[in-house]
């Protein structure tokens, strides 16, 4: 397949020429942008220009489209814990980087669903580098920011909301977020920068080292190089680094008479966790014995070896974190005719993997729940059940046979720690620990993109024409399982060891293994391999009816086809008592189980799906005086499945029944825009809806020959309505002090979506839909703002910060409860040493402001099932738990620039 994807690429390259759709390459490839400093206010950067959503480049206070730039001067200023991190200067942006590196969640205007889910966080917006996408695939657990870091190779950051994304973005109508690299025309010279950080509250290090070099290497041709390396210990104490690794960034730029060709190569090599949850009363306030920096991931001494699924063995190590490379290699051509016919041909070819070696639905349960004990494979067994750690009895329960059964266990006796905090909580016995699988899988993906753009001035009007083929596969392979293990619920949780000893008899049974782990060879997701091809054609013309009046329509007709296959798997039996008349499974020892259950392959099964629509904006831009700028705007484009949700549909039935339909997004604004003598305002009042939003609802089978596997009720057609407003300022006060903000107001709705509930058979012939109440739409804060200032306070020295407040959200689509609003705080100070020399130090959320990201249910069921809870059922005194916002942090930096 590999063979056949490269030919593809090679012939269409050859044949379309692909390039820039709508002039999205970065003018700096031939004349770089004016800087912060020359442009007035870094945060608005007046005079920048723009091109990323737009038919040709031009000045941010021109563009008709919702862009904020985020600038040099900014980005240097600010220590960004993720790419994601950086979003947070664009006006109307959700972020939820408080996972770390990766899996972080980035939305806009309302254009959300599933957005507590950090498995698919980027599922309306483009995640680009330099134009394109950084990864043309999102899925479960899969998806651009495992391939992105900022660096000092960034020069800046383009931030566009709606509108013109449905036409110049594939398949990604909420949003371009582009990340522009610098070359060596544009900033020539020699950048170092060491930076020591203290993260969770000054408690775990940080150390990283970036460089730069760029500059000319002979007549018109011009090179740049950089990258950085780092190792930190995150924001929450896991006991083992949970950022390790680095990469390098090149390109090579080549100006003659008429264009220029840009080569660029990429290789990312990094290790990365992310922070899972910490447990809280009603979801909102950490509980004790826990903090904004404590952790609940597996402890390094939990690894160990396992027989996979169809054979072999696998190891599990969860220090190894998520390892993700990436070797991408790109080429831009960029060619004026005499006549004023303009081509741009843009492409790049990426090979992206990541190894896995990390947790999965670490949960708060109790030690009775019938689905972790029907994983274990002890539902079933009567008898007693042992828990140890370090060689110590912390717990034992007696089974009576039935996991499901009213009163089946019986608490003999429980030391495990922290079981004050499960009072008023959901837990059958009230005896909980934490729970998690290890999860081991490897992803695999091939992919080209290629873009062709014309453009052509005709009398008063601006054309563009323009085609998009983007062919890309991904393979996971998930054969393995390191099983499931039950820890204790303290920070930096210990592994417990189980044994089991039947009723009436005295053999001991190892239900776990000496680490901990239990059940192994069950896989928790399915592997799979497939094809995405998506090809689009679009168009543009801005017609220039006078001087101040503008009218812009554009067209998008996007295809996307997928091709894939699914793996299967085939339970052993489940329960304790038919494991123990077994052979002794993978060891061959009857008196260990863990290794009896593993699974075994079953059938392969194919899904394809085709989509096919068409995406138009129209836009009337006027503008009133040479300072003051208006336009309108209405959009109408589509969301067709991510290669995850086409991935989902895995089973006969499903594949035979479920054909979802693209999301459709219609968005409406005006923009008002205005830029004077060290001033700049925007004003987008703007208008969404977002329909046939799907919200699966994940259950575990708990009778029948699927018995402990996961399956999903269909989802239903819900909508999300937004209106508000975004303002986007920043003003010279003095020749030494400038302030800038951002504020957001929207009021999101959400209706006509349902709630499913388990029925009592557990096979899902039973299951039970329910309407839920229109309201606010979930984890879509009515306010969004950041504010901030920098004052040169002495010719050498400057001061800088910034105010952040993020409003309340519904916490599901039932409005259960709601997480509470919050406000945080970073400074800064610059002190240039000398002309070439900078010292810095930045201290991130000064007041170590706990804010609610996510949130989880407790009980295993419950944590997969989040909209499940009713406010009916929400307990402000239960355990639910939470991903609290990064605490504080510190950061010394020293730069050099020559």
């Amino acid at each position: 397949m590999k063979r056949r994807l490269l030919l593809q690429s090679t012939i269409l390259a050859a044949g379309l020429m692909a390039g820039q759709a709508f002039g999205q390459t970065a003018p700096s490839a031939q004349q770089p942008p004016p800087s912060a400093d020359q442009a007035g206010p870094s945060s608005q950067a007046i005079g920048e220009v723009v091109v990323t959503g737009v038919f040709s480049a031009k000045r941010i206070e021109a563009a008709p489209i919702s862009i904020n730039v985020v600038t040099t001067s900014q980005l240097s200023e600010q220590n960004a814990v993720s790419a994601a991190d950086l979003l947070k200067n664009v006006p109307g942006v959700f972020v939820n980087s408080s996972l770390g590196e990766i899996r972080n969640v980035v939305f806009s205007r309302g254009i959300s669903a599933n957005s507590l889910d950090g498995a698919g966080g980027y599922y309306y917006v483009s995640l680009q580098e330099d134009g394109l996408p950084v990864d043309l695939i999102t899925a479960s657990n899969y998806g651009p920011d495992y391939y992105l870091r900022p660096d000092i190779t960034l020069s800046r950051l383009e931030g566009l909301r709606g509108g013109t994304a449905a036409i110049t973005g594939p398949n990604a109508p909420g949003g371009i977020f582009n990340y522009i690299s610098k070359n060596g025309r544009s900033d020539p010279g020699v950048e170092l920068a060491a930076k020591y950080g203290l993260q969770g509250d000054g408690s775990l290090p940080y150390y990283r080292v970036d460089a730069y070099v760029g500059g000319k290497a002979m007549d018109n041709l011009y090179y740049s190089i950089g990258g950085f390396y780092r190792t930190d210990d995150g924001t929450h104490d896991a006991g083992y680094a949970l950022n390790k690794g680095g990469q390098v960034k090149a390109n090579l730029l080549w100006n003659y008479s008429q264009g220029s060709v840009l080569l660029t190569a990429k290789y990312l090599d990094d290790s990365n966790d992310w922070n899972e949850f910490t447990p809280a009363f009603g979801g909102k306030t950490i509980a004790p014995g826990f903090s904004n920096t404590t952790s609940d991931l597996q402890p390094a001494n939990a690894s160990h070896c396992f027989p996979r699924v169809g054979g072999g063995r696998g190891c599990w190590n969860p220090s190894d974190l998520v390892h993700s490379k990436s070797l991408a290699f790109g080429a831009t051509w960029k060619h004026e005719f005499s006549d004023g016919f303009h081509i741009e041909n843009k492409m790049r070819y990426s090979h992206n993997r990541s190894q896995w070696n990390s947790g999965a639905v670490l949960s708060v349960v109790s030690l009775e729940d019938p689905i972790v004990n029907i994983i274990m494979g002890t539902a079933f067994a009567p008898g007693a059940f042992n828990y140890y750690q370090g060689g110590k009895l912390l717990a034992s329960i007696t089974s009576q046979g039935n996991a499901f059964a009213p009163g089946n266990y019986t608490v003999n006796s429980n030391n495990l720690p922290n079981q004050g905090i499960l009072t008023g909580s959901n837990l059958p016995g009230n005896i909980g620990a934490y729970v998690g699988f290890g999860d081991v899988q490897n992803s695999y993906s091939d992919q080209f993109v290629d873009q062709f753009t014309v453009t052509k001035d005709l009398g008063q009007h601006h054309l563009a024409l323009g085609a998009y083929v983007a062919l890309a596969r991904l393979s996971t392979n998930a054969s393995g399982s390191p099983g499931i293990g039950l820890m204790t619920l303290t920070p930096k949780p210990q592994m417990m060891t189980e044994t089991y000893t039947p009723a009436g008899g005295s053999t001991v049974y190892q239900v776990t293994d000496p680490t901990g782990f239990g059940a192994y060879g069950q896989p928790a997701v399915d592997g799979y391999h497939g094809n995405q091809e998506l090809y689009s054609v679009f168009f543009g013309d801005s017609w220039k009816v006078n001087d101040k009046l503008t009218l812009e329509a554009g067209g998008r007709w996007e295809s996307i086809k997928y091709d894939i296959f699914n793996q299967s798997w085939t339970s052993s039996p489940f329960g304790a008592v038919p494991q123990l008349n077994s052979s002794g499974g993978a060891d061959g020892n009857p008196l260990t189980l863990y290794d009896n259950g593993v699974s075994t392959p079953g059938p392969i099964y194919r899904t394809k799906r085709d989509y096919d629509y068409f995406n138009y904006s129209l836009a009337v831009d006027y503008d009133l005086t040479s300072d003051l700028a208006t336009y309108v705007r209405y959009t109408e484009g589509s969301k067709a499945p991510d290669f995850g949700g086409i991935e989902a549909i895995n089973t006969p039935g499903r594949i035979a029944t479920e054909f979802d339909a693209p999301q459709k997004i219609r968005q409406a604004e005006i923009g008002i825009k205005y830029s004077r003598s060290g001033i700049s305002l925007q004003l987008f009042p703007f208008y969404s809806l977002l329909e046939n939003v799907n919200v699966p609802a994940v259950f575990n089978y708990t009778s029948g020959p699927l018995i402990g596997q996961q399956y999903v009720e269909p989802a239903f057609q819900g909508q999300i309505t937004t209106y508000g407003v975004e303002v986007a300022g920043a003003a010279r006060i003095t020749s030494s002090f400038n302030v800038h903000g951002n504020l957001t107001l929207q009021e999101p709705k959400a209706s006509k979506f349902y709630n499913w509930t388990q029925g009592p058979k557990g096979d899902g012939s039973d299951d039970v839909k329910t309407l839920i109440k229109s309201g606010d739409a979930d984890n879509n804060p009515k306010i969004i703002t950041r504010a901030g200032f920098d004052w040169n306070a002495l010719p050498d020295v400057k001061l800088f910060g910034e105010v952040t407040y993020l409003g309340k959200r519904a916490a599901n689509a039932a409005d259960a409860f709601y997480l509470p609003a919050f406000t945080t705080v970073d400074l800064g100070a610059a002190w240039n040493v000398t002309k070439n020399i900078k010292l810095q130090f930045n201290v991130n959320n000064v007041f170590d402001e706990v804010g609610v990201m996510s949130w989880s249910s407790t009980g295993f069921l419950a944590s997969l099932n989040r909209q499940g809870l009713t406010p009916a059922a929400y307990n402000p005194r239960a355990l639910y738990p939470i991903v609290p916002s990064q605490a504080r942090s510190y950061f010394l930096t020293l730069s050099a620039k020559y």
